[in-house]
């Protein structure tokens, strides 16, 4: 699917992306708030402040302002087209390329099946149809969510300040993942006692059960439906878990979509290969 890469942003909305020191992109269901808990557990830490999924720049400026967007995604598979035409969600280029960039990924395909539990769960406009059609579904299903990774590679090429970090890479080494983040954004380790103390807060198993028990202040981090583990914010996260839950036909339209992903991520040969890049 083609996609045209517009750099402009005429609606009120670009001047937030002037604020962060830091943007971090990604699809939706890439690990963002996994993400955000564990960068923001780590900096209260470092910066001895109190824990919250607020900006930690508001309460010690020695902290990097971090911003967290979907951008491509929302602009390609979430607007209309009166907001597409106006680029509403896009970072323009202007403020991009002076900006320290962080671009979270994860396979399309399991993304997807993230996005639909999504969807049917926790979504306030829930969709009506089964998960093989929603992978299929023009601009939200695999191949819309193939169509965003490539425009951000192809946007970011050239990128003086840009760090590539993969979801699975995340998951099998997130201490040393974690390091190499913060040394990113200018704040470099000085305990490995508060890096290791940062991973154990950010587990899942340790996220869903503040999830479940109301820990979390934002409602960002709240079940969907009280007690139904699907509707969770915070799943099962694992890593090609998607291949439990389609037909021989369905992963064939699976890997066949992710075969015209940009080579760079590392997906169509082997799906958990991807590494860290930089």
């Amino acid at each position: 699917m083609l996609i045209v890469l517009i750099t402009w942003n005429l609606s009120r909305r670009r001047w937030r992306y002037s604020r962060p020191d830091v943007l971090v992109l990604s699809v939706g269901k890439s690990g963002r708030t996994w993400l955000r808990v564990l960068l923001n557990k780590y900096l209260s830490l470092r910066f001895n402040t109190d824990f919250s999924l607020d900006d930690l720049h508001a309460v010690d400026q020695r902290i990097p302002s971090i911003g967290y967007e979907h951008e491509h995604w929302s602009h390609h598979a979430l607007s209309n087209w009166h907001e597409r035409l106006r680029g509403k969600f896009l970072v323009p280029a202007d403020i991009l390329r002076k900006k320290r960039v962080i671009v979270l990924y994860r396979d399309p395909r399991d993304v997807a099946v993230s996005l639909y539990f999504q969807n049917q769960k926790r979504s306030n406009n829930r969709i009506d149809c089964t998960l093989e059609e929603f992978v299929r579904l023009q601009g939200r299903g695999v191949r819309g969510i193939v169509t965003v990774m490539n425009a951000w590679r192809k946007r970011l090429e050239g990128h003086p300040n840009c760090l590539w970090v993969s979801y699975e890479a995340l998951r099998r080494d997130t201490a040393s993942e974690l390091r190499r983040i913060v040394d990113f954004l200018g704040t470099a380790t000085t305990s490995p006692e508060q890096v290791e103390e940062a991973v154990a807060f950010a587990s899942f198993d340790n996220m869903q059960r503040l999830e479940a028990s109301g820990g979390f202040s934002r409602g960002m981090l709240k079940p969907g439906v009280p007690g139904d583990p699907s509707s969770f914010k915070v799943r099962s996260g694992k890593v090609g878990g998607y291949r439990e839950r389609f037909s021989a036909e369905d992963l064939r339209f699976l890997d066949e979509s992710v075969a015209a992903l940009d080579p760079f991520f590392g997906y169509a040969a082997n799906p958990a290969a991807a590494t860290e890049r930089s």
